[in-house]
């Protein structure tokens, strides 16, 4: 599944949340624990996230084009969060950074029946408050990621946030500049 993403900062955290529920259905909040894990190659991180009851494992091959993030994502849940860890630390990764957010989510088609929109507007512990922007595609080409990315564009200005407040650093990078 490849996504197409973008995020950015969020001065002013209640005035988004307005323009966002004026016009995309609410499906709840939540809180999310990552734990990042990287190996020999800094290329590959391993993101282990819990989220309520459910621990997801996501590995991306990341690519960040201009201000969007294109990214193949692979996930899966496990039942054993302890042997999943103990398995990839025996295989070369170790604990590399930590994020926590506390997350309200969205949904929305978009204009003239586009891919559908997940939103999310997050309070990242330690970086302040951001929103995230994402469409899901299988296998799309160059036309339709960017019709997809033009879709994250007006959604972003009809929340209330400037183009400019695009953040393209990955949260991992700007803890770690802490």
């Amino acid at each position: 599944m490849t996504e197409i993403e973008i995020k950015a900062r969020v001065g002013d955290p209640d005035a988004a949340e307005r323009n966002i529920a004026s016009f995309a259905s609410f499906t709840g909040e939540t809180r999310k624990r990552d734990t990042y894990w990287a190996g020999g190659n800094p290329a590959v991180k391993v993101r282990v996230r819990e989220e309520g009851e459910t621990v997801t494992v996501t590995y991306k091959r990341k690519e960040l084009r201009g201000d969007t993030e294109v990214n193949d994502e692979r996930e899966f849940t496990i039942s054993d969060r302890s042997a999943f860890e103990t398995f990839i630390g025996d295989a070369g990764f170790a604990k590399a950074s930590y994020k926590e957010k506390k997350t309200k989510r969205w949904v929305w088609r978009g204009d003239n029946e586009g891919a559908e929109i997940g939103i999310e507007l997050s309070l990242v512990e330690s970086l302040g408050w951001f929103i995230e922007l994402e469409a899901l595609a299988d296998d799309p080409g160059e036309e339709e990621i960017a019709r997809i990315r033009q879709g994250l564009f007006a959604t972003l200005k009809r929340c209330g946030i400037e183009q400019s407040a695009i953040e393209t650093r990955y949260y991992t990078e700007m803890l770690a500049a802490l």
